[in-house]
């Protein structure tokens, strides 16, 4: 059971933005911002009438004009007036800044840098640029998307580094980029990690109601903090355990009511395919993202998984109904009126497809609806269960009133909703899972339907008939026991078979 978190691998809002050279607009202190350049030039005009009024100040570039700069690699122990000073050689500046941790007050070995011009900028990326081809080549590494962006520094004494090394660092300069557009590689960067993260992390978020959120409003305090715990013990097993992935079709749901039954879990979970479609038709729900719908189907759930051949299911593609629906029961235990082990109160759901897993975690989890349908639905499994114990040839009649009994008496209510979320799998027991059904040899199946049910039955022996002018093969006789054949054996045994029966009857 999304969303996918890696606490390790996953950076801070903070720290990714910077990443991303976010620039903000600097207000403050403006008289910092000019250049000791432009105060020079001003001094060397010629005097005039107005030499003794104050100089207006110029009109400060916007910061989307594309002449702000973001600066990597910077040493922890430079200024920003060696910041300053190194970047007054390509042009004018506006100002040179170093970002820092607010707590500490430590430089983060990044900042940023404004020009006054857009072509010195552009010269300044441009150099860049050059040092990073020479550095690293025309191929490009793969990029880690878990992974803090970083450079192969080149060599500092080199001819073209000289003019951006700072204390014996090689600077890496790109173009910054403004909130909005950082906003928008954030979302493509988290898209990224969730492609290529094999274990579904990001699913581990799916259905969590977590403090502060408008669904915690709807639940018990007590709920809620079941929720939590249930979050954090989940993130800490997938955190120490390398073997552990959420799954992306199979569904874990808690707090089922001890009275439903596979058949009732099952009913349940089409029915949230159904409702969950109807809602985005009458625009009461939002429907899944295209990403969502548009999945890389494989033979397996199971990460790694090489052998398997893969293919892009199409958004159209027909639903085909529920893989399993299961029900943990005790075995020392057992439930009077259905037979089986008493119900632990969860299970599991297993779907053909991670788009129908999504609707049905997002229409069931926490809602409130799903409990008067449990109860009807089992007073209808009730009212089957009475005629299937009619329609034996000898019924049990203690069992018989028992059904009977609770039928006429009153459901317990749900004392709270469902908790539905993607389910942790092991990689190694589903391999082991995996390896044990196919050294099962294959039986061949033939399908019966029944009440509108489809079973699958070991196919039926056919008997070879011979026909009248066919001679028969002459059959060789084995003696044993007296000099009986083998063929007399078998026809005395028939006949005391068909006499036991006409005596039962």
């Amino acid at each position: 059971m999304v969303d996918v978190e890696d606490s390790e691998s996953e950076l801070s809002d903070e720290d990714e933005e910077e990443q991303l050279g976010l620039h903000e607009d600097e207000h403050s202190d403006e008289d910092d911002d000019e250049d000791e350049d432009i105060e020079d030039n001003d001094e060397k005009e010629a005097p005039s009438a107005e030499h003794h009024r104050r100089p207006m100040k110029p009109q400060l570039p916007q910061t989307d004009t594309g002449t702000t700069l973001f600066i990597r690699n910077i040493p922890f122990i430079a200024t920003e007036d060696e910041l300053r000073a190194l970047f007054r050689t390509f042009g004018a500046l506006r100002y040179a800044r170093i970002t820092v941790e607010p707590g500490t007050e430590r430089s983060r070995g990044t900042g940023f840098v404004c020009f006054w011009n857009k072509e010195v900028a552009d010269k300044v990326i441009e150099q860049s640029e050059l040092l990073r081809a020479e550095t690293m080549g025309s191929h490009q590494p793969t990029k880690n998307p878990f992974t803090l962006p970083s450079i192969l520094t080149p060599d500092p004494s080199a001819g073209v580094a000289r003019s951006l090394v700072l204390h014996g660092r090689t600077l890496d300069v790109v173009r910054a980029v403004t909130r909005d557009q950082a906003g928008k590689l954030k979302d493509e960067g988290e898209k990224r990690r969730e492609k290529a993260d094999k274990r579904n992390l990001y699913l581990l978020r799916e259905g969590v109601i977590l403090p502060n959120t408008p669904a915690a409003s709807t639940i018990p305090p007590v709920e809620l903090e079941k929720r939590t715990n249930s979050f954090t013990a989940r993130r800490t097993m997938l955190r120490t355990n390398p073997s552990l992935y959420v799954s992306k079709t199979r569904l874990s749901v808690r707090q089922i009511p001890l009275f439903v039954t596979e058949r009732t879990l099952k009913r349940l979970a089409l029915h949230a395919l159904r409702t969950f479609k109807d809602e985005v038709k009458k625009k009461e729900r939002s429907d899944l993202t295209p990403e969502e719908l548009e999945e890389v189907t494989k033979e397996s759930d199971e990460p790694g998984d090489s052998s398997t051949k893969s293919k892009k299911r199409s958004q159209g593609s027909k639903s085909k109904g529920v893989q399993q629906a299961k029900i943990v029961r005790q075995h020392e235990r057992v439930d009077p009126v259905t037979g089986k082990g008493r119900s632990k109160g969860y299970g599991f759901i297993e779907m053909p497809r991670h788009a129908d897993a999504l609707r049905v975690l997002r229409w069931a989890n926490n809602n409130p609806a799903v409990a008067p349908l449990l109860s009807t639905w089992w007073k209808e499994e009730l009212g089957d269960l009475i005629k299937l114990e009619k329609g034996k040839g000898d019924p049990d009649e203690a069992r018989l009133k028992r059904i009977k009994d609770e039928l006429e008496g009153q459901v317990k209510t749900p004392k709270g909703t469902l908790i539905v979320e993607f389910s942790i799998e092991n990689v190694q027991v589903v391999q082991r899972r995996a390896n044990q059904n196919k050294e099962k040899p294959s039986v061949p199946t033939r399908v019966t339907k029944s009440r509108g049910e489809t079973s699958q039955e070991p196919p039926m022996k056919k008997r070879r008939v011979a026909a009248d002018d066919t001679p028969a093969k002459p059959v060789k006789e084995e003696h044993a026991n007296g000099g009986q054949s083998i063929g007399a054996v078998i026809g005395r045994k028939r006949k005391e078979r068909k006499a036991a029966k006409k005596g039962g009857k």
